[in-house]
């Protein structure tokens, strides 16, 4: 009973087609190792992806392209062996590099070697490629090379002006090939405007390396810590302004405006968009207590806002005061008076009087005494609660009628500060 039953089983499954199926496959596969293991006709495989190793050199140099380079080679051998035979087991490398001493470009020759653990295989071929182009240098030191502007601008709006390129570098750091980098000339940041322009413009120019006869050199070989600059244009509008001379200590009451002449009296300006309202600029101070009759012709520096370019090619101007009928008196002062004294002194003028320079027009300055003059000394110029003999400046000021008359030169007076219950006590 028990033999039947399994002659009926085995006889079963040789009637199931899947069964039948996988034993078919099964048999192949154990034919195939069969013919594989036993035949002597060698089997042929590419392998690819294999990266190029090169030797290291000599002298300091070192290869500037050879990264990321990678080859192919066919390999035989018996079949299951070639078949599992990938890039890690083999490497590309130079044939020879003795005659590599001095930097340049060479081209070496190359070969396959054997890595790793599978070694039952022969090479089928030469790599492909079986050669490859190398530059060869030393490594310099980063180099900082200023950058020179080359941006362009065709042309802008009319009454509109064009001021000086701001590049948001300055300098740029080169390191790589030695040979490459000491052939660098100049580096320009280089742009140009094709459009007209009406307002001020941020562009991002390219660096541009160059050699001394001008090349542009291949920076394949070299590095730098930038490749583009932000290169601003400033549009700025033009507009005329009135020079007004600037004049100091010249006292409130003195009504000679007609008499101060500035040339020039008007220059145009490129001014930012958000200052074309303005009408005028002044020239640097010009101390009034040094005008005279003698020294009345003076050159100074026009005062130009921040932002703005005088255009007209002009930085300074010439500013004349008219001393036609002016005449020179002197005057003694024997009244001076104390203002701005602090809570804790008392301050007294013991100079008992000073004679001054009064200068005016010659009908004024007939009629004009010293009663017509004012002479004080302002205590807050002092140390606070200053105590003690000091000598300070005293300001001499002249009567409102006496408009065309002022006092030239400074003077000073001796002056006692005592506390106030001193004073008292005494």
């Amino acid at each position: 009973m028990k033999k039947k039953i399994s002659k009926f089983r085995l006889g079963k499954l040789f009637y199931n087609d899947k069964f039948v199926m996988c034993f078919s496959i099964l048999m192949a596969f154990i034919f195939w190792l069969y013919v594989s293991s036993t035949t002597q006709e060698a089997s042929v495989f590419t392998v690819t992806d294999i990266p190029i190793t090169l030797p290291e050199l000599t002298h300091e140099l070192k290869y500037f392209n050879a990264d990321g380079l990678k080859a192919e080679v066919r390999i035989s051998g018996n079949a299951l062996v070639v078949a599992t035979v990938t890039s890690d087991d083999i490497y590309i490398t130079a044939n020879d590099t003795s005659s590599v001493t001095t930097p340049g470009t060479y081209t070496l020759d190359l070969v396959p070697k054997k890595s790793g653990m599978k070694v039952d295989y022969t090479f089928d071929s030469t790599p492909t490629p079986s050669s490859i182009n190398v530059y060869v240098d030393r490594q310099a030191e980063p180099r900082e090379i200023e950058i020179t502007d080359k941006i362009k601008v065709s042309s802008v709006d009319e009454n509109s002006y064009a001021s000086s390129t701001q590049l948001s570098q300055q300098t740029v750091k080169v390191s790589g090939a030695e040979s490459i980098v000491n052939s660098i000339a100049q580096v320009c940041a280089e742009y140009e405007f094709k459009s007209t322009l009406s307002q001020t413009t941020v562009v991002s120019a390219p660096l541009v390396f160059y050699d001394s006869n001008g090349q542009k050199i291949d920076t394949k070989y070299i590095t730098a810590d930038i490749t583009k600059v932000d290169a601003t244009v400033p549009v700025l509008k033009v507009v005329t302004v009135n020079v007004k001379p600037s004049v100091t200590n010249m006292p409130d009451n003195l009504n000679i405006s007609d008499r101060i002449k500035v040339e020039p009296s008007i220059v145009k300006l490129a001014v930012p968009h958000n200052m074309s309202n303005i009408t005028e600029i002044t020239t640097e101070n010009i101390d009034f207590l040094k005008v005279s009759s003698n020294n009345n012709k003076f050159e100074t520096a026009l005062v130009i806002p921040s932002g703005s370019r005088n255009i007209d090619g002009t930085d300074k101007a010439n500013v004349e005061f008219d001393m036609t009928d002016i005449s020179l008196k002197n005057i003694t002062v024997t009244n001076f008076g104390i203002i701005n004294e602090s809570s804790e002194q008392t301050a007294s003028v013991t100079t008992k009087s000073l004679t001054v320079k009064i200068m005016g027009t010659k009908d004024q300055l007939s009629s004009i005494t010293s009663s017509n003059i004012t002479a004080f000394v302002d205590m807050s110029e002092k140390a606070s609660n200053f105590i003690g003999m000091t000598e300070m400046p005293v300001h001499i000021t002249t009567n409102s009628k006496f408009d065309k008359c002022w006092v030239y030169g400074s003077y000073t007076v001796d002056v006692t500060a005592v506390k106030k219950s001193e004073e008292s006590s005494s």
